[in-house]
């Protein structure tokens, strides 16, 4: 496709990408400005809900073996959700810093306490801003830190604190380990070797349940490889995409 090496325009027509939590389809705007061109359409919805329900309206709605979906945290679990629904294949399937997960249990010490997610819920309902602030902030690995203000203004897009909570209610009762089966193999896992958010045991985890799956690592980066490390970021999402059809 034109300049973009490694992308073939007989390959796909269709890149979706999918954002997290306290963001919407705006944090990708590194990613809409180097892949979009004539011959490939970006599209980056923001979720108007929580619910798998919706995206599968919205996926049935694209050519499957001409699209590759990219979900990133709860939109990458929302992906999977949505997958292990319907028949609707993608051409590839790139999951990044997603649990299958996201809180603790008893066979599952990977995740983070339910009691800190409740207690993000309470504050959520006082403070929204100071909540978002703070998120992003530990969406950072220390070396990151250059980019905090960057990071603040990718959190800062969704006010409406329903819409928060009904997120981190997303997060605190869902687990898709037992519906993962049912997903599309060959899934691409990218994951940041320092996140806090979904520790790397996460993406390992993912790994070990779907199957022909492939975690690539993003060496000193946290939640936000795509931001922090874009042009790395890039380069293996062409890779990825050069693949299809080859």
């Amino acid at each position: 496709m034109g300049n973009r090496p490694g992308i073939s325009p007989d390959t796909m027509t269709h890149l979706v990408l999918l954002h997290g939590w306290g963001t919407t389809g705006e944090v990708w705007y590194r990613q809409k400005s180097a892949f979009a061109h004539q011959n490939l359409k970006v599209l980056t919805p923001t979720f108007p809900t929580w619910e798998a329900g919706w995206l599968i309206a919205f996926l049935k709605e694209l050519p499957g073996p001409d699209t590759a979906v990219v979900g990133w945290s709860l939109g990458g679990m929302l992906l999977l959700e949505a997958l292990s629904l319907i028949p609707w294949r993608p051409a590839a399937l790139v999951l990044v810093a997603t649990p299958a997960k996201f809180c603790q249990g008893e066979d599952h010490p990977a995740g983070h306490e339910k009691a800190a997610v409740r207690a993000m819920r309470r504050a959520l309902l006082r403070d929204s801003g100071q909540v978002l602030a703070d998120f992003a902030a530990r969406c950072l690995a220390p070396q990151e830190k250059a980019f905090g203000e960057e990071a603040r203004k990718v959190f800062s897009g969704s006010p409406n604190k329903a819409y928060l909570t009904a997120g981190l209610d997303y997060l605190m009762n869902t687990d898709l380990r037992p519906c993962l089966l049912r997903t599309p193999p060959g899934a691409h896992i990218l994951q940041g070797e320092a996140d806090a958010v979904v520790p790397p045991a996460q993406a390992r985890i993912l790994a070990r349940l779907l199957p022909k799956s492939q975690v690539r690592w993003f060496p000193g980066a946290g939640h936000l490889p795509f931001l922090t490390q874009a042009e790395a970021f890039h380069r293996m999402l062409r890779k990825i995409l050069g693949k299809i059809r080859n």
